[in-house]
């Protein structure tokens, strides 16, 4: 709860009884006056973090920057992408952190692609994004919240202005809260479709409507051991994984003949984050995965592939999250 929405008289209140109230503020819906239902959602504000305009001009082209820096602010920046998108890729990524989201950046720029970058906070991305220009590539950050309608679509609106239309947009977020099905309070519950499945929807609706003119474009939904089995204590991630392997089924079918390839990627395995993990034997190394993407993306239209899943040589099958 925001300090300036805590009433004076619940100040003194016990932490306990403030906690209670604030569940049954998050699990409150709507309440009905008379003959009318008001419906409402009560929750902590996302803070969201843009990128700057200082970061945008040096990140652009040269040739690009005289033209940025009289065209506003972010919102009114119309950039020609440069060198074409003909001759360079532009990749959108939603949902980058250590592991597979830092090597799947890495290796889109290694494939000469433009690569940008989607989360809540795009300060926290700018280190990657001057790594990835300091080898050479080219990166760009922007701060979005994948969950909410609009922001999804400033996204989008940002990214076709300043770069072009993409021709690979994965999204790559994951969220998990254990616990058994009767013990899952409402707002953990709705958290968890929000991530899994209703950003996936969000993203991938809003990149087909950009590709379709365009009549080309991969779109490629990160999924788990959970989109496909739904094991005990795994509710929060099951039933938002299986929405998402739903919409991947059905963008598939609908977006294929318009020639856009929509792909469900399995990964059944943990992604290992770092050298010295003691199980790392048994990890997916991310770079491989990310290799996978990009061999998706690059398939042939006569052999597309639906859904695909990956896991480690030594690793049992469907035992992971």
């Amino acid at each position: 709860m925001q300090p300036d929405l805590v009433s004076p008289r619940l100040v003194d209140v016990k932490p306990s009884l403030l906690q209670s109230i604030w569940k049954y503020l998050k699990r409150l819906r709507k309440f009905n006056l008379g003959p009318i239902a008001f419906a409402f959602k009560f929750e902590r504000a996302v803070h969201v973090t843009p990128i700057s305009r200082r970061r945008m001009r040096q990140a652009l082209p040269h040739e690009s920057r005289a033209r940025s820096l009289q065209a506003g602010t972010l919102q009114t920046l119309h950039p020609e992408p440069s060198p074409s998108p003909a001759a360079r890729e532009i990749a959108l990524i939603v949902g980058v952190g250590p592991g597979l989201g830092y090597a799947l950046a890495h290796r889109l720029a290694n494939e000469g692609m433009a690569v940008v970058m989607a989360s809540r906070n795009a300060a926290r991305l700018t280190p990657l994004a001057r790594d990835i220009g300091a080898k050479g590539g080219t990166a760009f950050a922007y701060g979005c919240d994948a969950t909410n309608e609009q922001s999804i679509a400033r996204l989008f609106e940002h990214v076709m202005a300043n770069h072009g239309i993409p021709n690979l947009v994965i999204y790559s977020l994951q969220c998990f809260g254990p616990g058994e099905a009767m013990d899952v309070e409402l707002p953990a519950f709705e958290d968890g479709w929000r991530h899994n499945c209703l950003g996936a929807f969000l993203v991938a609706r809003q990149a087909a409507r950009a590709m379709v003119p365009a009549q080309r474009g991969t779109i490629i939904l990160t999924g788990s051991t959970s989109s496909l089995l739904g094991r005990a204590g795994h509710l929060n991630l099951a039933v938002g994984k299986f929405g998402q392997r739903a919409i991947a089924q059905v963008m598939a079918r609908e977006l294929w003949p318009k020639g856009i390839h929509v792909a469900h990627l399995v990964i059944d395995a943990d992604i290992r984050e770092g050298a010295d993990h003691p199980d790392k034997e048994r990890q997916s190394d991310p770079v491989h995965v990310a290799d996978l993407m990009i061999g998706l993306h690059r398939q042939a239209r006569t052999a597309w592939t639906s859904e695909i899943d990956a896991r480690p040589w030594n690793e049992n099958f469907w035992e992971h999250c």
